[in-house]
């Protein structure tokens, strides 16, 4: 039976991954990244998911990888090559929370850079620590970083791989909520289930990949008409009516569209 790294739980229409190694301080193995890619696929083609939410178990979200690994060994290093990019966290069509509950070090804090939305402990220790042990960043971080804290941020926290904690990090506009350790899986949690409940799947799924794709364009003129393109797309779904009936007589729409409604290729 093949050991866990990673375990899954489903929480409604929430979609909870485990980084599992609480006695290894969740640290990272080539296995716990193959079982996490696997669990988040997994959860994306179901439909009765609406959003994924990833943390750790015990107190820490993810401490970098195993030292005690030969880290030295290419087959290690295998899986971490994107080989199949429609797999990418930032391709799947469902919204991905990283709950970052407790130390987020090295690949651990590279990785919950990968989601679309990041809850922080004021109190966790967070550090890009690449090339403090020998090596640099790492999982598209050098892309990223630049796009979301500003050059001068990342160039600081990348080069330097200091230490900064939750508050810091939430300030530096690295994750959007902040909370207790003990509370962040249920701000996470609560603010997912807010989203499967109040959010039309295909219109979030839209914003998801308009936001990633409108990263790498410059034609502001070209990103404005696609993205009015693909909201009048939107309203013939029938969920701006649902949504506006529903607000009117205040209760949680009744959605007709999930996540997996595909926006028409005319619409580039």
């Amino acid at each position: 039976m093949t050991e866990r790294h990673v375990t899954v739980e489903q929480e409604g229409r929430v979609g909870l991954v485990f980084l599992d190694r609480p006695d290894r301080r969740n640290s990272y193995t080539p296995l716990m990244a193959l079982q996490l890619q696997e669990a988040l696929v997994a959860f994306d083609a179901d439909p009765e998911v609406s959003v994924i939410v990833v943390s750790g178990r015990g107190e820490h979200f993810g401490v970098g990888a195993d030292l005690d690994m030969n880290w030295r060994d290419e087959k290690t290093h295998g899986v971490e090559t994107l080989t199949e990019p429609e797999k990418a966290p930032w391709n799947l069509s469902t919204p991905i929370i990283a709950a970052i509950n407790g130390d987020a070090i090295g690949v651990s804090l590279t990785w919950a850079m990968q989601a679309d939305i990041r809850v922080v402990a004021d109190s966790a220790r967070l550090a890009f620590s690449f090339n403090r042990v020998g090596i640099m960043p790492d999982r598209g971080s050098t892309w990223l970083l630049p796009r979301l804290a500003g050059f001068g941020v990342a160039m600081d926290l990348l080069l330097t791989g200091r230490t900064i904690d939750g508050t810091e990090f939430e300030r530096r506009g690295l994750a959007t909520h902040i909370a207790a350790p003990e509370d962040v899986l249920k701000v996470a949690v609560e603010l997912a289930t807010d989203m499967a409940e109040r959010c039309a799947p295909v219109s979030m799924t839209a914003t998801k990949r308009l936001m990633y794709e409108f990263l790498e364009s410059t034609d502001r003129v070209a990103a404005y008409n696609r993205e009015r393109r693909t909201l009048t797309w939107i309203r013939t779904c029938g969920e701006t009516l649902r949504g506006i009936a529903a607000f009117k007589e205040k209760r949680v729409p009744e959605w007709g569209t999930t996540k997996h409604t595909r926006i028409p290729a005319e619409l580039r």
